[in-house]
């Protein structure tokens, strides 16, 4: 499996996640209830993709998450939106450039294309996402044996389980995050993905998203737009 594959399964089992949590909730309810824990409800039906992504945001986070990629769509939507919310907001400045006539003004014409979902964009997205997932400190040495082995086991190559595993390992550096993207749009999507695996009442998780969205230079309206998307 690419990075394209990977990151397109792990958006699309949110989806999935999502159904899953309601099915076993219904189930649960309809029999006085099971007992479950949340990492067992949300990896109900055998969704190896499922559980990677609940492992990636903690067990108790993993249904709300479900619930944002399943609003969101897949990993191309993903990127829809985000390059949307950007142009959106690139053209509400229309008028302040023009009345302020700065060479140095933000363009007058949005871009016309979405950006390309090439290997490296994915990989820039999942860098992004997992860092998200760790901000609060909950991924422990158990949870990173856990994460690595679900990459394994849906088909993932050499080179991206030891991506996955780099990437666990490895500080929490929203610079090192910021660094690797190349345009405003992309930035938008990074920032966006990353939203997609927070939880908004952690304090831990929003001040790691207050320094990577001043890392990304992303202006407070567009950020705000761009959490609304998830809200």
């Amino acid at each position: 499996m690419d990075f394209k594959g990977l990151l397109n399964q792990v958006m699309a089992s949110g989806g999935d996640l999502a159904q899953q949590a309601k099915t076993s909730m219904g189930q649960s309810s309809s029999s006085g209830g099971s007992g479950m824990s949340d990492m067992t409800k949300g990896a109900i039906g055998g969704a190896v993709g499922g559980s990677l992504l609940t492992m990636l945001v903690g067990s108790k986070k993993g249904r709300k998450m479900g619930k944002k990629a399943a609003k969101l769509g897949g990993a191309a939507a993903l990127g829809a939106l985000a390059f949307k919310v950007f142009n959106d907001w690139q053209s509400n400045q229309q008028p302040q450039s023009q009345s302020a006539s700065t060479p140095e003004a933000v363009p007058s014409q949005p871009t016309a294309a979405l950006p390309p979902q090439t290997e490296q964009h994915s990989m820039v997205v999942l860098k992004a996402m997992i860092a998200a997932a760790k901000s609060d400190g909950h991924v422990d040495d158990d949870e990173k044996s856990r994460i690595f082995q679900a990459v394994q086991a849906i088909g993932a190559s050499a080179d991206v389980s030891a991506f996955v595993q780099q990437e666990l390992d490895k500080p929490l550096d929203p610079v090192e995050i910021a660094a690797a993207v190349g345009s405003p749009q992309e930035a938008s999507e990074v920032y966006l993905a990353s939203v997609l695996m927070v939880d908004e009442q952690n304090f831990m998780e929003q001040a790691y998203l207050k320094e990577l969205a001043k890392q990304l230079q992303l202006p407070p309206e567009l950020v705000a737009q761009l959490e609304a998307q998830v809200a």
